[in-house]
């Protein structure tokens, strides 16, 4: 007989397998988003991102004292730390019939054996889907510079609505259709700009599946490839290959130290539609590794009363003996942050 991993409902008990499962990877979250912070145990987060210049030390005459100079455009903003909650149920009905992978005419399993494998397959499947809605965060952030948290209740009603606004404007829209469009100028434009503001070079630039073919087709580009002499070598390098199922490597323009990867990754949003990331027409091109993550405590009732937990996920195991029900939720609870958003810019290239 299979042994039941959620035999012990304790939630202590139940983070420890999650900290023991290999987790999905989030490309874009990782990183741009990287830096963890100690967990928060308040129901308000405060978040501090800055939008500053290279400033210079003032002139002074002998004896000054100095000139007092302001803290850059720091701004400081408290947000409820948004909660998300991923929940499967399973009932008597679902263990009693045969499941997917079972021989189809008669199995052998008994119905706490289905209940077991169902129930290790249900944390995978909750675990990934909250790797999804943190890619999908991280994406808004650096292609608008907000997101939209909207709060379901259990009926998947939505109760509440809240917009995360840093009041990003590094949206910038340009047109690569054209085989002869300047999309060296316009990358090399867009780098001088971060460089000047944060006196950091960007170093990557993660593009949709469309700008791939653009980026082959222009003519400049094509020559560079095409005439294999040591100036033009110097220029650029490409040689597309895949990396992971979701992110294909293009090349890297040495004249501007920026490598090009190209992400493929989709989700299903909550109109059913399937959707990319990273829009198909859109170039992030940022200085990586440099935000942030907020993480906030979450606090759950058992049986003895509330108790609070500071974990990236916090998984929860309910047990209904009137209906014949058992359910495993997973929680998580965090903000991600740019530490300077002059650190990135979303070209759209084909408006």
């Amino acid at each position: 007989m299979a042994t039941n991993i959620f035999a012990i409902t304790d939630t202590y008990t139940l983070m420890a397998t999650v900290e023991n499962i290999q987790k999905p990877t989030n490309y874009l979250a990782d990183t741009f988003f990287p830096n963890a912070f100690p967990f928060f145990y308040t129901t308000q987060i405060a978040v501090e991102y800055r939008q500053e210049g290279r400033l210079l030390a003032p002139y002074v005459v002998s004896g000054s004292r100095g000139v007092n100079i302001n803290r850059g455009t720091s701004s400081v903003m408290y947000f409820s730390a948004p909660m998300f909650g991923a929940r499967r149920v399973i009932s008597l009905r679902d263990v009693e019939q045969r499941q997917f992978g079972e021989t189809p005419i008669f199995s052998t399993k008994l119905p706490e054996q289905r209940a077991a494998a169902m129930q290790a397959q249900d944390l995978v499947d909750l675990l990934r889907l909250h790797a999804n809605r943190k890619e999908k965060v991280a994406a808004d952030i650096l292609q608008h510079g907000k997101t939209t948290m909207n709060a379901y209740a259990d009926d998947g009603r939505v109760v509440e609505s809240e917009v995360i606004d840093y009041g990003w404007d590094g949206r910038i829209s340009t047109n690569w259709t054209a085989s002869t469009a300047d999309i060296y100028g316009d990358i090399r434009a867009v780098s001088d700009r971060i460089q000047r503001r944060t006196g950091t070079i960007p170093t990557v630039a993660i593009c949709g599946r469309g700008v791939e073919d653009l980026l082959m087709k222009n003519t400049v580009i094509h020559d560079w490839l095409l005439v294999p002499n040591r100036q033009n070598l110097t220029m650029a390098s490409f040689a597309p290959h895949y990396t992971s199922p979701q992110c294909r490597y293009i090349g890297t323009i040495s004249a501007l130290n920026m490598e090009f990867v190209s992400y493929g990754a989709t989700f299903i949003d909550d109109d059913g539609q399937t959707k990319p990331f990273i829009d198909d027409y859109s170039v992030i091109i940022a200085n990586a590794g440099k935000g942030k993550i907020l993480r906030g405590a979450i606090t759950l009732m058992d049986e003895t009363g509330f108790k609070t937990y500071a974990s990236d996920y916090v998984p929860r195991y309910t047990l209904d003996k009137e209906t014949n029900q058992m359910s495993l939720a997973v929680f998580a609870r965090y903000i991600l942050v740019p530490e300077l958003l002059d650190d990135y810019v979303c070209l759209t290239v084909n408006p």
